[in-house]
């Protein structure tokens, strides 16, 4: 079957897929998922040509991490979708064995997407291009190929997903790279044009023994004098509060000198998220706000997936969060246009006084908001009840930590997650969950935690119990709606 044979009957499937649906409990119906194949990374995210632009890294041929392509879709009010469209493919010398991630950024009308194109030879040995795409306003794309045909001397070919920012007029671009010493560092770029590329050097951090690998850098502006650097480093150790993934993604805040290539005086790294199921986030920024997408995944984790082998695709990403810099951290909420999925009202409740709070769901596809009274307990249990499955989270306030626990779900994976959280008056917890995806925020965005679930049974009950009497300052419980692909 010939190329183009190919790709025509993958749009056939999808629009099948579209036309008819399938009643797999475990198909998210907000989240951005694909119907078949393995979704990773998100890339290219952008506002452009009054729209909302979502690319990512999608394997179309099978759940595995090989045969990396970029799909797209597109919205206004992240409730109506465009169908998903495949944007690049691995077909040209310079990405044939993968168009890897990257970002965007609109210039002259134009919207310019960077990837690094990933080459194999017969040894396995890698080289690695940093490519740049035209996508215009009616659709089309013209690949340009490589503006970096080669990394630095002194690093190896692990030199990947290029972003792109600017500051006083001149466009720079970081990317992600490896040491030949196997240390992970970022690489910073220039411009004057946007299209030829000149090496500036490796961002200058404190950070010289962390890790084998950064992948996934973003520099963003978050006030006057402070940027933010995300990235996601491959190699650290665990503890038992922090870096409990296989790998992490997070940040640190400093003093961009972009003269020198340094990030000065910066904080200590800190997780974006201390869930099971989060990685390689990218950001863009929309009207002055930085909004976030992440990969609802981890990889080399696959057995912990089922839906890869009990319907054939696996990973969405994560809903819109917009970041916002307050007490020398990254505070982080939904974007407002997430309210959008709201369908109606369940439950809203007030200064609840009980021994324990049971909230039967209609369905799995809820927003809760709950504000939790411990001035005069120390221990809070929430259960998210699948019949006898459960997921518990545990919060102890003398102790300051907090317990995500899936050893009681049946299928996919198991584990524990530990986080340090400071609660003083009450306990808030904003939670979205969907058919297999439950993201929480904490004291309105400090911490967060995302992670995948694969129930058995289409049910779902709340059941909240503390050492004391519980005391429910205020519970309000939304239906959402399903996103449409038209």
């Amino acid at each position: 079957m010939s190329g183009k044979d190919i790709y025509s009957r993958i749009q056939q499937d999808l629009n099948n897929y579209y036309s008819n649906k399938d009643n797999n409990i475990w198909r998210n119906n907000f989240h951005i998922e694909m119907p078949f194949g393995l979704v990773n990374d998100p890339n290219g995210l952008s506002y452009y040509n009054d729209k909302f632009h979502i690319f990512y890294q999608w394997n179309p041929f099978g759940c595995e991490h090989k045969n990396k392509h970029w799909a797209s879709v597109k919205t206004t009010d992240f409730v109506n979708f465009t169908k998903p469209e495949i944007i690049l493919k691995p077909e040209d010398w310079f990405d044939k064995d993968g168009c890897y991630s990257g970002g965007a950024y609109v210039k002259d009308d134009t919207l310019k997407l960077f990837y690094t194109g990933n080459v194999k030879d017969e040894n396995n040995n890698r080289e690695s291009y940093q490519c740049i795409v035209d996508y215009h306003k009616d659709g089309t794309f013209e690949k340009r190929g490589p503006v970096i045909l080669k990394q630095p001397e002194g690093y190896t070919a692990h030199f990947r997903d290029p972003m792109i920012f600017d500051h006083h007029g001149i466009y720079y671009m970081v990317l992600g790279i490896q040491t030949e010493d196997l240390k992970g560092r970022a690489l910073i770029y220039k411009s004057e044009d946007i299209e030829k590329w000149k090496f500036a050097g490796e961002l200058k951090t404190n950070m010289n023994d962390f890790g084998y690998m950064w992948e996934c850098p973003n520099m963003i502006s978050i006030s006057d004098n402070k940027y933010a650097f995300l990235f996601s480093p491959q190699g650290l150790e665990a503890e038992e509060f922090k870096y409990q993934n296989i790998y992490q993604s997070g940040y640190v805040i400093g003093d961009l000198d972009l003269h020198k290539v340094a990030l000065n005086h910066h904080s200590e790294f800190k997780e974006l998220d201390m869930g099971f199921d989060f990685y390689a986030p990218q950001v863009f920024n929309h009207y002055g706000q930085n909004i976030m997408l992440g990969w609802v995944g981890m990889p080399e984790e696959d057995a912990e997936y089922p839906s890869a082998t009990n319907g054939g695709w696996m990973f969405p990403l994560t809903l819109p969060r917009v970041l916002e810099y307050k007490d020398n951290v990254l505070y982080q909420k939904p974007f407002k246009l997430v309210e959008n999925l709201r369908e109606s009202q369940a439950l809203s409740v007030k200064d609840v006084i009980c021994d324990d709070y049971k909230l039967k769901l209609d369905s799995r596809n809820v927003e809760i908001n709950l504000d939790l009274d411990l001035k005069e307990s120390n221990y809070v249990d929430l259960k998210f009840k699948f019949n006898d499955e459960y997921i518990s989270l545990i919060y102890d306030k003398k102790l300051e930590v907090c317990i995500i626990d899936r050893n009681n779900m049946k299928l996919g994976g198991k584990g524990i997650r530990k986080f340090k959280l400071k609660v003083e008056d009450s306990l808030k917890l904003h939670i979205l969950i969907d058919n297999s995806v439950i993201e929480i925020y904490y004291q309105e965005g400090l911490e967060t935690t995302t992670f995948m679930y694969f129930p058995k049974e289409d049910k779902l009950e709340v059941e909240i119990k503390n050492d004391d009497k519980l005391k429910i300052n205020q519970l309000c419980v939304w239906n959402l709606r399903g996103v449409k692909y038209e």
